[in-house]
C-alpha cells in the first residue's frame, strides 16, 4: 500500500462528504442537527480540516487491515469495507447521535451513518484498486 493510494482513498472519501452533506443530505442533515443555515453561510476552516483529517486517518486504519488480512478480490475488500463502514463507522454515529440535544437522532444516524458506510466502502474500493 503507497501512501499515495492512502491519500487517493481518503480525499475520495472526504469528497464525497462534500457531495453527502450538501445536494443530497445536507437539508436532511441540518434537519437531523436543528441547524439553520444563515444566508450565505460559510463554513469555518475546520469544518473542512477536521473531517479531511479523519477520512485519511480513516483509510489508513483501513489499509493496516488491509496489509492484515489480505483481501484476494475486489469482493472481499468490500466486505472488509462494509464491516469497517457499517461496525464502527454507522455504530458509532448511532451511539453519538442518541444524546439529549440531537433533535432527530435517528435521521442524524441514517445520513451520517449512511456517509460513513458508503465512504469507507469507497475507500476499500480505491485501496484494492490501486498499489
Amino acid at each position: 500500500m503507497t501512501v499515495l493510494s492512502l491519500v487517493i482513498a481518503g480525499m475520495a472519501y472526504f469528497a464525497l462528504g462534500g457531495i453527502w452533506f450538501s445536494p443530497l443530505f445536507g437539508k436532511q442533515w441540518d434537519k437531523a442537527v436543528g441547524f439553520a443555515r444563515p444566508e450565505k453561510w460559510r463554513p469555518a476552516a475546520v469544518y473542512y480540516l477536521g473531517p479531511l483529517t479523519g477520512c485519511v486517518k480513516t483509510s489508513f486504519a483501513t489499509a493496516f487491515l488491509f496489509d492484515l488480512i489480505q483481501p484476494a478480490s475486489l469482493i472481499q475488500a468490500l466486505k472488509l469495507g462494509f464491516l469497517v463502514g457499517a461496525g464502527y463507522g454507522a455504530s458509532i454515529t448511532g451511539i453519538n447521535a442518541i444524546s439529549p440535544n440531537m433533535p432527530k437522532p435517528a435521521l442524524y444516524a441514517a445520513v451520517v451513518g449512511g456517509y460513513h458506510l458508503t465512504g469507507l466502502l469507497l475507500s476499500a474500493a480505491i485501496l484494492y484498486g490501486l498499489p
